[in-house]
């Protein structure tokens, strides 16, 4: 009878035999009775089979389990590895011979002849693990159903050799193949992308079995095991190759990056000027009138004004390989190269001598400080942190915040280990450790997004009138905030200062701009796009008054000694305020919707006339003027007579043909160009005189050479693009402003190159439109 479990299905058969009793027949209440008992018998017989179930379920997870852990223990080393999973293959397959093989590289095709195994395994029950040779590879029937497998990325199982005709011939032993195969079961190993990436193979289940359907399960199971450990291997030793190569091109890199002997030699015998000489004092410190190697002293003085070689015990030539090398790791971009690095040095210099913040210092400080400074935009490549991760650089990958100012703080750690250019030699470990963190922070802190997430902070303190700033949070803050107003300096130069820098910050702005529209197709922001660079005072007030302002006003409340940069940056200001004054009542003026009554009676009710010598003309029925007047500092331009102001702008006008204003309307588009031309001229020629004075001032020369008067009534005037009128149309040639356009060039070339004192009298920025 069966033998029938809950569900009435048969798990198994109990015969009686041969009845001893009675008339030795079976009667039915004999089977009643049997049928009844072995209800009972299904109920245990299904009890200790789902015991036995869970047992061996315990004993599989328990070895799957241990396998993991071997994986990722020995996942430094392939062998090892694969040896571990051949033995722990064999104790749970109950197998008597195991192979692993090891994919040349991920299979991507299913052909066999595109398969190719870079190694192969072999372990045989009670024998040693070995690594199978080229040659068995190729020729082992074992292996060629490996191919096979990898090819087809099928399981196969096979418990009669011979009863698959389609892979019998790929199992003919070749002769010297003593094992005798009775049932092989092979696995495809995958990685986490569903790649093959090697093939498992368990042969001859021990004590006569066969492979069964739960025997696949396991070893499939098994082989995911196997596939993450292969593939965290290979992981492994790819960082390890990448890591060697990363030392020799550091090596290499190294090598490069610092400077030349020649040079140490050159600029170490060289005397170092005293701070009062190079006026590194000062904080109208202007480095243009400076060349490179003076810079590369002034950067050594600046260290030896505050006696850190002394005290921390730095060779001269160390100092000096140690500049040169920062400055050879700058690359010659427009703004953030090594000039605007020395100038956020020295104008912690100055904060920390003229400021007084010296005295709340320690020599680890400000040697952390110096060397930040010096190092905070090394290897900057003209391009913000925006830019880096818009374009899926390198360095985005590598930093996710603060970008670039990681990357300059580990070029700065590189040069400093470096061999002949660590300056920190002589420390001790805990202060070298100090110091670098006093770098790391100073370096970092440079980045807006950090001052802006700390300036609330800092105001707080600042506004409970904090005078100790001893304790270690409130130091480094106070070191943030003194880094972040170094690298915005600028911004409270002299005004002729201001304007040159202002305007290479927004030349490289600018730069990252057209690369973005042009090359990923992306419109810039306001600050970057080329064509609003009308914008620039106004994007330079928003910028004072979001960023330095507050800043300043925040550092000389702290110590008072400071409060010249805040006054510098207000003057600047309002430079910058009147620029946009003037510029928006340009642009409404010659703006497409002014109408021509607009000009008309803009022309009338100006009543200033500009002197008659000033007035160039061709014709005598149609004479306009249009002077602008720069407020220029008064040490390099001798002030204008009392009767002009400065911004005034001073129109004198005849009476003016209807139709002749209508024609200067439908020419705006020409004169804008002339006169944005000519401001550019006026600043170029102001720059011109600015360094002609300093040359004169610094030069100790006997026979000094010719500078510009700074008188502006002995420069040459600028020659004004004029016009012409036709008596019998009264229209504008759009070829004769062009012509005076090209004039403009033309003398702009020439103050560039040979500039003499004349008699003619005139102005130095004059612009007659008629």
């Amino acid at each position: 009878m069966p033998i029938l479990n809950r569900d009435n299905v048969a798990i198994g058969v109990a015969q009686i035999i041969n009845k001893k009793t009675g008339t030795h027949e079976f009667t039915t209440k004999d089977i009643n009775v049997f049928r009844n008992y072995l209800t009972f018998c299904g109920l245990g017989l299904s009890n200790a089979q789902l015991f036995e179930l869970s047992i061996q379920e315990y004993k599989k997870n328990q070895l799957l389990l241990n396998l993991a852990r071997n994986l990722f223990r020995e996942q430094d080393d392939l062998e090892r590895l694969v040896h571990k999973i051949t033995t722990e293959s064999q104790g749970l397959m109950q197998c008597a011979r195991c192979c692993v093989y090891i994919l040349d590289r991920p299979a991507t095709s299913n052909k066999v002849e595109d398969i190719h195994f870079s190694k192969g395994f072999d372990m045989i029950y009670g024998e040693e693990f070995k690594v199978t040779t080229n040659d068995f590879l190729e020729k082992s029937r074992y292996a060629k159903i490996a191919y096979h497998v990898a090819a087809t990325m099928e399981t196969v199982s096979l418990n009669e050799i011979n009863s698959d005709q389609a892979l019998a011939h790929l199992l003919i032993s070749n002769g010297d193949d003593e094992f005798v195969l009775r049932n092989l079961l092979c696995v495809p190993i995958m990685d986490s992308g569903g790649h093959v990436i090697g093939v498992s193979q368990v042969m001859n289940k021990l004590n006569e079995r066969m492979f069964t359907e739960d025997d696949v399960a396991i070893i499939e199971a098994f082989s995911v095991f196997c596939g993450l450990g292969i593939h965290n291997t290979r992981q492994y030793e790819n960082v390890v190759r990448l890591t060697a190569k990363q030392n020799v091109a550091f090596e290499v890199l190294s090598y490069h990056v610092i400077a030349g002997e020649d040079d140490v030699q050159r600029v170490s015998q060289i005397s170092v000027p005293e701070a009062n000489q190079l006026r590194l004092y000062a904080w109208e410190f202007n480095d243009m009138v400076l060349t490179d190697d003076e810079t590369i002293l002034a950067s050594v003085r600046m260290f030896m004004e505050l006696d850190l070689p002394r005290k921390l015990q730095i060779p001269h030539d160390v100092i000096c390989r140690w500049v040169l090398s920062v400055k050879k790791n700058y690359r010659p971009v427009i703004y953030h190269n090594w000039r605007h690095a020395f100038n956020v040095a020295q104008t912690m210099f100055s904060m920390l001598t003229t400021g007084g913040l010296n005295t709340r210092m320690s020599d680890l400080e400000r040697m952390g400080l110096l060397i930040a400074c010096l190092s905070h935009d090394l290897d900057h490549r003209g391009t913000n942190n925006a830019f880096q991760a818009k374009v899926d650089a390198p360095l985005a990958k590598l930093y996710t915040t603060s970008t670039l100012e990681h990357h300059h703080f580990d070029q700065c750690i590189m040069i400093i280990q470096t061999e002949g250019n660590n300056i920190l030699q002589a420390l001790s470990p805990d202060d070298y450790k100090l110091v670098v963190h006093y770098i790391e922070s100073a370096i970092l802190s440079t980045d807006l997004a950090l001052y802006f997430r700390k300036r609330g902070e800092f105001q707080k303190l600042v506004e409970v009138n904090e005078k100790q700033w001893t304790d270690s949070g409130k130091k480094d803050l106070l070191r943030g905030m003194m880094m972040t107003a170094c690298d915005v300096a600028a911004i409270c130069k002299p005004w002729e200062i201001q304007q040159v820098v202002a305007k290479l910050v927004a030349s490289e702005f600018f730069q990252q701009g057209d690369i973005e529209r042009n090359q990923l197709h992306v419109e810039p922001i306001p600050m970057m796009d080329r064509g609003k660079k009308d914008e620039l005072p106004k994007m330079q007030v928003g910028f004072i008054d979001s960023i330095c302002l507050p800043l300043y006003k925040m550092l000389s409340d702290v110590d008072s000694g400071l409060s010249p940069l805040y006054d510098g940056c207000k003057r600047n200001r309002d430079n910058w305020e009147k620029l946009q004054e003037e510029h928006d009542k340009l642009k409404s003026l010659w703006s497409e919707n002014t109408s021509q009554e607009t000009l008309r009676k803009a022309f009338e009710t100006s009543k200033t006339a500009i002197q008659e010598k000033n007035l160039t003309s061709s014709q005598p029925d149609a004479i306009a003027s249009h002077k602008v007047t720069k407020n220029t500092n008064e040490n390099l331009l001798v002030k204008q007579p009392a009767a002009i102001n400065r911004e005034q702008q001073t129109i004198a006008v005849p009476p003016i043909d209807p139709t002749l204003v209508t024609t200067i309307h439908a020419n705006k588009g020409a004169i804008d160009t002339i006169r944005g031309q000519i401001t550019e001229l006026r600043h170029d020629v102001d720059q011109l005189r600015l360094q002609m004075n300093t040359r004169k001032r610094s030069t100790i020369s006997t026979n000094p050479p010719a500078i510009i008067p700074s008188s502006p009534t002995n420069l040459p005037p600028i020659s004004s693009p004029v016009a012409v009128v036709n008596n019998t149309s009264r229209r504008i040639s759009k070829s004769s402003v062009q012509n005076g356009n090209q004039a403009a060039f033309s003398h702009h070339h020439h103050h560039h190159h040979h500039v003499e004192p004349t008699d003619t009298p005139g102005r130095s920025s004059v612009c007659n439109l008629i």
